[in-house]
């Protein structure tokens, strides 16, 4: 299908959850069997809903979310078990290693995008995803590259997390080994005479995990003194922080018996997979007499003596000679008791779910949920979710409040929406028990970002990034555009016809990489109809907010465009071409 490039031009404008956290969010019968007070007033509002807290609409949901409404659906939710990736991966890793053939990360995107595409636990996928852009690790480090394995359970972290304690999620993550691999905590040495302790990881889990550069208010605004901005932290924090994560190593290195552990071995360990995944175990007073040549954790304080005290985040103290285990502890304390986690941590999670640029008000009153929860996640994307700001968009180009709200939709969303939108199947597992979902793909390349591979810790955009012009003359953020470029845009463009023109059931020949198939019946039974063929893809991908010049355009297109075309090029070249259109891209 060739399409013009001025047309192209102007179309283009969701680890097993604890019992504990189980029981948190089990209300499953809290509306009893009442109809639900808070349902969705149609099928397009359901929809909307969705696509904010899910990996796209499918009838199956919009169908619950109408009999149970909103705040139900959200229960129902965060009260599912985890899906998990790993024992999958592992399994096909451990299948592809026996019959001598290569393993890598295509391994663990494969399951990525299915657990996307078909997971139940929709919710909890979603924020595990938006959790990975803020907690970074990427297959892009030459450190954890080859780590399959370990970094999809990394992603199973992230969702056996997604609905608990910020704070647990904050622990997790630090004695995590992969990242500990990625920003250096792992093996990280107290100091010799020549050397000081990596601050990578120091710096990175003030900087982006949790409270960022400057102190802010409730609502996110910079807290002023003197009419100048604070900084939560100076170079002096960082060096005493880094301090505290050091001699973290493999959970299963070989750490010896007796007084002197003469047989300890900081290198060794990652024997088995679940070594290389397992928390890090860390080796201090806990394991080692100080005098120990084995001890590797840091406990001197500020001066480098066991005379004075560590002084960190917020001027707190963690008192020199304790534990390993004690030091990180009390860290992690003082990190997630700081006044900026909520506000920090609450708009960047409104971004990922809802618009680029939340009010200061909606800000705020998650936060505060996020504070009077203790850092309950799940209860934080709840009031995301069902806030008026979420719920009640401003009608679009009402308002200059209006003109700003909303988000670019992700390439990567844009995909499973349209996958889900179509019931694509996926294809049978191959004889290594691995269900092919990616069709060879490069989403870096393709679409600027994948699961688990931003080029930086920074992730692939970030979150005051404001396009030039209309955007940044405005001053507004417009994070995902800092992914959109003439390379990304013609390669996703390029990605989205291979997975709807190469990919529908009933294609043939099949495509010679596997990939989901989506199915083109809805519309194709409506041939003889175009405006019914539109309507279809407006209720399916837009939820009934189709212009009526792109449905006039796209009618035209059937009924005069591709006269004489079969019912399947019809139908896929709707799709297709819906998915490069501005409507589908903004998320309202």
């Amino acid at each position: 299908m060739n399409i013009p490039g001025k047309t192209i031009a102007a179309l283009l404008l969701t680890l097993v959850a604890t019992a504990a956290q189980a029981s948190v969010h089990d209300h499953i019968y809290a509306n009893s069997f009442d109809i639900a007070a808070d349902a969705p007033a149609s099928k397009a509002e359901a929809s909307r809903f969705l696509t904010q807290a899910t990996f796209g609409p499918n009838q199956t949901d919009i169908t619950r979310l109408m009999a149970v409404g909103y705040n139900e659906w959200i229960e129902e939710q965060l009260g599912m078990r985890a899906t998990l990736g790993e024992p999958t991966v592992e399994a096909v890793v451990n299948a592809r290693i026996a019959g001598s053939q290569n393993t890598g990360q295509t391994q663990r995107l494969n399951r990525w995008f299915w657990q996307a595409t078909y997971a139940p636990d929709q919710l909890r996928q979603r924020m595990a995803y938006a959790l990975s852009q803020i907690f970074v690790v990427s297959d892009q480090s030459s450190m954890i590259s080859g780590d399959v394995v370990p970094m999809t359970a990394y992603s199973d972290l992230l969702a056996s997390d997604a609905f608990g304690i910020y704070r647990t999620l904050l622990s997790d993550v630090t004695y995590n080994p992969t990242m500990g691999k990625y920003l250096n905590a792992f093996r990280n040495l107290k100091p010799s005479a020549t050397t000081s302790p990596d601050e990578n990881y120091a710096r990175e889990v003030m900087q982006l995990f949790s409270v960022g550069l400057i102190q802010l208010n409730m609502d996110h605004s910079p807290l002023l003194v003197g009419g100048l901005t604070v900084p939560t932290y100076d170079q002096t924090v960082i060096t005493h922080t880094a301090k505290v994560f050091t001699g973290l190593t493999y959970s299963d290195a070989p750490i010896g018996t007796g007084a002197n552990f003469s047989g300890a071995n900081f290198y060794g360990g990652s024997l088995t997979f679940a070594g290389q995944y397992n928390p890090m175990q860390c080796w201090g007073t806990e394991l080692f007499p100080y005098s120990n040549g084995n001890m590797r954790h840091d406990i001197t304080g500020d001066d480098g003596t066991l005379h004075t005290d560590k002084t960190v985040l917020g001027g707190a103290i963690i008192p020199s000679g304790q534990d390993c285990d004690v030091d990180l502890g009390a860290e992690i304390d003082i990190i997630a008791a700081h006044s900026n986690v909520a506000p920090f941590i609450s708009s960047q999670l409104i971004q990922r779910f809802v618009t680029s640029n939340p009010s200061p008000a909606y800000i705020q009153r998650v936060a505060t949920v996020f504070n009077g929860s203790t850092g309950d996640l799940g209860d934080v994307l709840k009031a995301i979710l069902i806030d008026s700001e979420a719920r009640n968009p401003p009608a679009a180009g009402a308002t200059s409040e209006s003109d700003s709200y909303g988000k670019l939709r992700e390439p990567i969303l844009r995909l499973t929406a349209m996958w889900r939108a179509f019931n694509a199947a996926a294809p049978a597992a191959d004889i290594y028990g691995e269900i092919g979902m990616t069709g060879n793909t490069g989403f870096l390349t393709a679409y600027g970002q994948g699961p688990l591979e931003s080029p930086t810790v920074f992730n692939f955009y970030t979150p005051d990034y404001q396009q030039p012009g209309v955007f940044a003359t405005n001053n507004l953020n417009s994070p995902e555009l800092q992914i959109l470029n003439e390379s990304t845009l013609y390669s996703s463009i390029n990605s989205y016809y291979n997975f709807t023109a190469n990919s529908y059931v009933g294609i043939s020949p099949l495509p010679s990489t596997p990939r989901p198939m989506i199915d083109l019946s809805s519309l194709t039974v409506n041939v003889a109809t175009p405006a019914l063929m539109v309507a279809t893809i407006n209720a399916n991908m837009l939820y009934g907010t189709m212009s009526t010049s792109m449905q006039s355009a796209l009618t035209n297109m059937i009924q005069f465009g591709l006269n004489g075309a079969t019912a399947n090029e019809k139908a896929w070249s709707l799709i297709y071409v819906t998915m490069l259109s501005p409507e589908y891209a903004a998320q309202r």
